[in-house]
């Protein structure tokens, strides 16, 4: 037996790991000695002592990779490594890992359990474990028999030490909506993700492994129109009649309803465009316009190209083509060249480059593809398949009438005698193209090509777009005031297009009607194009004001100096002749309407047919009213202190101090007992979402305000929400509950829940919403029986023992359980169970302090502060506290102090020491104290570990080591010689078992035979 060296000796022979220089790891080696991922956790090397072993990783710089052994607590190598992974002992036994499969070994190093499972975790007192095997979870004994076998998707973590329950995470299916109806379909056992609609069909994923599955096709009854087992797809397939795309083998293919392959063509990528239309790209990353029988239409230039979306219109461009499709499904295959697509007002308008000349396709066929989309459309929209059946026999005859595509496309015919099921297809795969003679936009930027209306209509014919070269183009943007209560909500009935200036001065200034007609006028001068209503206020000659109505005629004379723009039927306009702080309300003939003397005197604002005025009251206050202007009244009497703008029939008022709501004829649908106007915020088709104080009380501490939605047109509340609502299409709402639950309100505001707990997402798709869940967690005892039901987000901590209280998540807030799920004082919310100490922590929001009960509900202690202690951290009968700025002490079971606050940081108590640092006192180095509030073990040590099992691990002198409760170290960790070097409790070399060659370690004995004894 050599000297042994001095720690600093062997500091210095080793290589010094936790220099800048060792920190460019570019091996395992390197990774494992200088990756230390923060103080207090294991490293990628080394792991906590469990039943008087740890698991070490060993090894030199020319292996492929270390292998993991484990030593005991003198630092002996006591089963020799051998193994690829290793996880700690647990009741006599650790899962390791060899040849890519985990098997389970005892004390000995002898295989227990053969290698056979794809994961392995730790038994348990009972004598259970959980694996993974054929990516089922599985309970197996000691022996490897599987117990039982889990539900694919199930996900657990094992059994933790000490833990009579295992959590058990387990997947939540989907769910699908009928907005209109509000119920939800049956889907199929299995399904574990949807997908947006195709053609009337929803795609849906069946779970066949751990995480994944094989999608197929559902139809409007939520059963299989075609099965996943039959598709294949490994992504959502897309559906067009009777072609379906699918992706196999990280491919995109066709194939038809049976399965079968169309054709041999596979694609990187590939995306229905509309009815007959597929956009896919190959693997040179070009992209083609495919038609219903998967023929080609057009090469783009451009590689990967893809459909932009806005507002319902689907559109791509290309050097030599632009493809629209509207929002009911037209299709136009435009030749214009580096065409741009802008929506001003729901249409689009399209600029670029037309061809020279481009033949026009068949009216006919034009007028059956739109026949063809309106009925697929409707088959969406109802949930019916889209083929065939419902269309009328001059559809179908339509669909295979021939259609001539643009020879310098490729020439495709057509007219080849369609499939029955593929009459909608082929119907819609027909294009209009049109080439009309282009007007600048007002930018500069590209000529105007053609306008569309929503349902695929020219507006433009060849005059006016001929016309139009001769302007510069300006579209007018309405205003928002003036959109309200429309049906649609991007179009002023009658508004104008666009203004159109000449570019020769000497011409007039002109309009492009909405039916698509120039109109000028000498007359005019200037017209602004933001922010308008009708009649449009139009600047005349001479200064002169007026207003036009859509064709362009005077609607008001221009007779006046200001015109304010329309709000409604009325505005207000000056002469020059008049008052300063006169005006006159006309309507929009330009009549005047006359007022009363106290109403004139006091008007301000219009909205519709009402004027906001003022008037004092008897004590000389102002007030405020509503005049309604055609029935010559007052809807609200000048008696309020405060009238905010209206919200479409809708607005708040301020009455004695209080906040309420009015209609327009000045009844109350919210009573004026709200302190402040933000208290109600108005959400839109008609619904008032108004604050809630008595909800606050129902739901967690972390949940959202809580709100009532108030239908105004009815005066109905709902139930307390919490948050505000999510708009979805058609007047429809989602709103949260106090545990997170999704709650469906529909156009009248009435209520329908769809969802257990907080959802993970939500989309709209027509009448079909699909709901995401997050995976809900419980807990299985060692038989594999569900003891606590899946119903958490997370256990946070998971049943702190011996206690056995879990704190959980359930939606917006948690509470507190015990180990068979039952709540624990529920009325007190939620609590944080200090493990060891037989006590309970509630913050008290309306004190900000923090309660200590015993597990009957006493209390025990008030703590000062909402967050006084690491709850986490409670351990052997005391826990963490902080006071002083965020140092620490520790806290008994009784609320006392046991030792000062003085501690920048503090472990939890284990072995009877903490690690500590006290950086005003000692610097930056750990040590470890008692009870007493010493230094037990001095601050010596870079970052420190937990004890476990007698001992902690540490870093010393830029060395690795385990280290005993006395302070002494056991075991010592190095680099020496391009190998990990281990050196035992009396610092001689344990591991390797070989002695070590190279120069530098001259000084270093070889491994005694009996201090090697590792199986």
């Amino acid at each position: 037996m050599r000297t042994a060296l001095k720690p600093l000796t062997l500091a210095v022979m080793l290589t010094l790991p936790g220099l800048p220089a060792a920190a460019y790891a570019d091996s395992w080696l390197d990774q494992c000695t200088t990756s230390y991922y923060g103080q207090g956790a294991d490293t990628s090397c080394h792991q906590a002592f469990s039943e008087g072993l740890a698991a070490v990783l060993t090894g030199s710089r020319s292996d492929g990779a270390g292998a993991w052994g484990y030593i005991d607590k003198q630092g002996r190598m006591a089963i020799a490594p051998a193994y690829a992974e290793a996880k700690p002992f647990q009741n006599g036994l650790a899962a390791v890992s060899q040849g890519g499969l985990w098997g389970y070994i005892d004390t000995k190093g002898q295989w227990a359990i053969k290698p056979r499972f794809a994961n392995a975790t730790g038994f348990n007192a009972e004598g259970t474990a959980l694996a993974e095997d054929d990516e089922h979870d599985v309970l197996i004994d000691r022996q490897g028999k599987v117990v039982k076998t889990f539900p694919l998707g199930t996900r657990t973590w094992g059994f933790m030490p000490g833990q009579k329950l295992a959590s058990m995470e387990v997947p939540t299916p989907p769910r699908l909506i009928n907005t209109a109806t509000g119920t939800a379909a049956n889907l199929p056992d299995g399904v574990m993700m949807l997908a947006a609609p195709t053609a009337g069909f929803l795609p849906a994923q069946v779970r066949g492994s751990r995480y994944s599955g094989w999608w197929g096709l559902l139809d409007a009854h939520g059963q299989w129109a075609v099965a996943p087992d039959v598709l294949r797809s490994r992504e959502a397939p897309m559906r067009d009649g009777n072609i379906v795309a699918v992706r196999r083998d990280d491919k995109w293919l066709f194939v038809n309803p049976r399965g079968e392959a169309l054709s041999q063509a596979i694609y990187d990528r590939v995306q229905w465009a509309a009815p007959g239309l597929w956009l896919v790209a190959a693997d040179d990353g070009k992209t083609t316009l495919l038609d219903s029988k998967l023929k080609p239409l057009h090469t783009f230039s451009t590689s990967y190209l893809g459909m932009q979306e806005r507002e319902g219109w689907r559109y791509l461009a290309d050097a030599s083509m632009t493809l629209l499709i509207s929002p009911n499904g037209t299709v136009q295959k435009l030749a214009v060249r580096d065409g741009r697509v802008d929506i001003e007002q729901g249409l689009a308008w399209v600029y670029g480059v037309p061809a020279s000349s481009v033949p026009t396709a068949l009216n006919q066929a034009m007028d059956a593809a739109g026949d063809a989309m309106d009925a697929a459309d409707a088959a969406m929209q109802g949930g019916t398949h889209a083929t065939t059946e419902g269309l009328s026999d001059a559809v179908k005859e339509a669909a295979d009438a021939p259609v001539a595509v643009d020879a310098a496309d490729g020439a495709v015919d057509v007219a080849e005698e369609a499939h029955p099921s593929a009459a909608v297809a082929d119907a819609a795969a027909t294009y209009t193209t049109d080439a009309v003679t282009p007007a600048t936009d007002a930018t500069g930027e590209g000529v105007l090509v053609q306008i569309y209306a929503r349902d695929g209509r020219a507006l433009l014919d060849a005059d006016t777009a001929a016309q139009l070269r001769a302007y510069a183009l300006s579209a007018f943007s309405p205003s928002r005031r003036a959109l309200r209560g429309n049906d649609n909500s991007k179009r002023i009935p009658g508004l104008p297009l666009a203004l159109l200036r000449p570019h020769d001065a000497a011409q007039p200034l002109a309009i492009l009607t909405a039916d698509g007609k120039i109109v000028s006028n000498p007359e005019w001068e200037n017209i602004d194009t933001y922010d308008v209503t009708m009649p449009l206020v139009v600047q005349a000659k001479k200064s002169k004001l007026g207003a036009i109505d859509a064709q362009g005629a005077w609607a008001v004379k221009p007779e006046y100096d200001q015109i304010r723009p329309f709000n409604g039927a009325y505005t207000w306009a000056r002469t020059r002749d008049m008052l300063q702080r006169d005006a006159l309300l006309i309507d929009a003939h330009g009549k005047p309407m006359r007022l009363p003397d106290n109403v004139d005197t006091g008007a301000s604002k219009l909205d519709g047919d009402l004027l906001f005025y003022q008037s004092p009251n008897e004590n000389r206050e102002r007030r405020y009213g509503l005049w309604n202007i055609r029935r010559g009244a007052p809807a609200l009497k000048p008696e309020f202190e405060s009238i905010e703008d209206f919200e479409d029939d809708w607005v708040r008022v301020q009455h004695n101090g209080h906040w309420g709501a009015v209609n327009r004829d000045g009844q109350w649908i919210i009573p004026a007992t709200h302190d402040s106007a933000y208290d109600m915020d108005y959400l839109g088709n008609g619904f008032m979402l108004v604050k809630d104080p008595e909800g606050k009380g129902k739901a967690g501490r972390y949940s959202d305000s809580p709100y009532k939605m108030v239908n105004l047109r009815t005066g109905k509340s709902s139930d307390t929400i919490y948050g505000k609502p999510d708009k979805l299409q058609d007047g429809r709402y989602i709103g949260a509950l106090a545990d997170g639950s999704a709650v469906l309100f529909d156009a009248q505001g009435k209520a329908t829940r769809i969802s257990d707990g907080r959802p993970e997402s939500k989309e709209q798709h027509g009448d079909w919403l699909i709901v995401r869940q997050d995976e809900r967690e419980g807990a299985i005892d060692a038989r594999g029986n569900m003891k606590v039901p899946a119903l958490y987000g997370e256990f946070n901590p998971f049943f702190a023992q011996p206690e056995g209280l879990a704190r959980v998540n359930v939606g917006p807030g948690y509470r507190v359980i015990d180990q068979s799920g039952k709540t624990v004082q529920e009325a007190r919310g939620d609590g944080f169970p200090l493990a060891s100490m037989q006590r309970i922590l509630f913050n008290d929001d309306s004190s900000s302090t923090a309660l200590l009960t015993d597990l009957q509900g006493r209390e025990v202690a008030r703590l000062s502060g909402k967050y006084p202690v690491e709850y986490q951290k409670a351990s052997e009968g005391v826990v963490p506290y902080s006071e002083n700025y965020g140092k620490y002490g520790f806290l008994n079971a009784a609320g006392k102090r046991v030792v000062g606050a003085h501690f920048t940081e503090l472990g939890p108590l284990k072995n009877g020491l903490a690690k500590a640092r006290r950086v005003d006192r000692t610097g930056k180095l750990y040590g470890y104290i008692d009870l007493s509030g010493r230094y037990a073990i001095a601050p010596a040590f870079k970052w420190a570990d937990d004890f476990h099992d007698g001992r902690a691990m540490v870093m010393h002198d830029y060395l690795v080591e385990f280290i005993d409760t006395k302070g002494k170290t056991t075991t010592t960790f190095g680099v020496l010689c391009d190998q990990i070097v281990i050196f035992d409790a009396e610092e001689n070399q344990s591991w390797p078992r070989e002695a070590l060659t190279c120069a530098d370690a001259t000084r270093i004995d070889p491994p005694a035979l009996d201090t090697a004894k590792a199986e």
